[in-house]
């Protein structure tokens, strides 16, 4: 039998928890002439409901690219995946995308070829040495408007993890693409991130191109009464019974994060196949059994740091990231002074090992805060 929780890809179908709400306002939004920026912390099932609303929007007839910017380290890598991602959404034959490259994008001296008949691949050469290179990547920029023209349809650009745009072309990138989605009238888009802080600035920061381009959608946690069901009939559909308070347990843990719920049901599920019954014992042997096994990660992490972001991340564990910057907290976790703890906060947020939540500083790994509590 398929173990019915899944985390650390995408979820869809049975396993895809509720988010119903959410996932009807994209899809209408983005059957109009909807820009959406999508923010979420990490492990909230950003990037499942965004496959979500793709699935929906190609049932109505929509063109929907996807492009997760995380794995992208260059310009020249941006401009090949973004233009692939384009001309594979366009779900068109070979002939007719090459007629397209040939027609759209001439000035890049575009190569192509095909894993399959349907499956493009683009590689440019170019070089962005010279003013004049960068303005013909515009060409690229403008690709989804020409097919959507072409085809008489309308075209969806998702970008998953868009904050990383800011590391990758700078200002000028981001200048370069407003430019070409303002020009847009069949294409919508959803610009979706999880390091809050940066999006943020992205959107509220009058000197930033992107600055109020589109509506925005913050994913907030899954409520505790969905999640308990989720758990509740995913375990009794699979032959388990488990107590009530051993679910409340879990939501405690996991502070219902939805990823980090699937990932420890998982476990408990897997760890008591024999018997089959879950209980508050069974709870708390996963979670310590879940961070024994990420231990080694945590520590080449730990190793990478600085002694005062060690002991600031201490104080956030024992605190719950509240009131850092005051003077019992200074002296108690030996801070120095209010504003290295400001300062050493920005680079943690950087490092993308905490967030802010509201007043507070949170891990966005619960179980990296679990085994820095445990001694670090």
């Amino acid at each position: 039998m398929e173990n019915p929780f899944v985390y650390g890809r995408y979820v869809s179908g049975e396993a895809f928890t509720d988010r119903a709400e959410e996932l009807s306002y994209l899809v209408r939004e983005l059957e109009s002439n909807g820009r959406i920026f999508l923010i979420s912390p990490r492990r909230y099932g950003k990037s499942s409901l965004l496959q979500s609303a793709r699935q929906e929007l190609l049932k109505k007839g929509l063109l929907v690219a996807y492009f997760d910017l995380y794995k992208i380290a260059t310009m020249n890598q941006f401009a090949e995946a973004y233009a692939t991602a384009i001309l594979d959404a366009s779900k068109s034959k070979g002939r007719k995308i090459m007629k397209w490259i040939t027609a759209f994008l001439p000035r890049l001296r575009p190569k192509i070829s095909f894993e399959t008949p349907e499956a493009p691949s683009l590689s440019l050469d170019y070089s962005l040495e010279s003013e004049e290179s960068w303005k013909e990547l515009e060409a690229i920029y403008h690709l989804p408007q020409k097919i959507a023209m072409q085809e008489k349809k309308k075209f969806v650009v998702m970008f998953d993890e868009f904050q990383e745009i800011e590391k990758l072309g700078g200002a000028a990138l981001e200048k370069q693409l407003r430019a070409a989605i303002q020009s847009h009238n069949r294409v919508n888009y959803v610009f979706a991130g999880s390091k809050r802080h940066v999006l943020y600035d992205m959107i509220s920061n009058r000197a930033r191109a992107f600055y109020q381009l589109g509506e925005v959608l913050n994913l907030q946690k899954i409520p505790a009464e969905e999640m308990a069901r989720f758990i509740r009939e995913n375990m009794e559909s699979t032959g388990f019974k488990i107590d009530e308070a051993a679910i409340r347990m879990i939501l405690e843990e996991m502070r219902n994060v939805p990823n980090n719920v699937q990932l420890l049901c998982h476990r408990l599920w897997s760890e008591n196949q024999r018997s089959k019954r879950i209980a508050n014992a069974n709870v708390e042997q996963a979670v310590l059994n879940l961070v024994l096994s990420y231990a080694p990660l945590f520590a080449e992490i730990w190793d990478t740091l600085t002694l005062f972001q060690q002991k600031l991340l201490k104080a956030i564990a024992q605190t719950g990231g509240a009131a850092l910057t005051s003077v019992r907290n200074i002296k108690r976790f030996e801070l120095r002074s209010s504003s290295a703890v400001s300062r050493g906060l920005q680079l943690l947020q950087q490092k993308g090992l905490v967030d802010k939540e509201n007043a507070h500083y949170v891990f966005t790994d619960i179980f990296f805060e679990k085994w820095v509590k445990m001694g670090r």
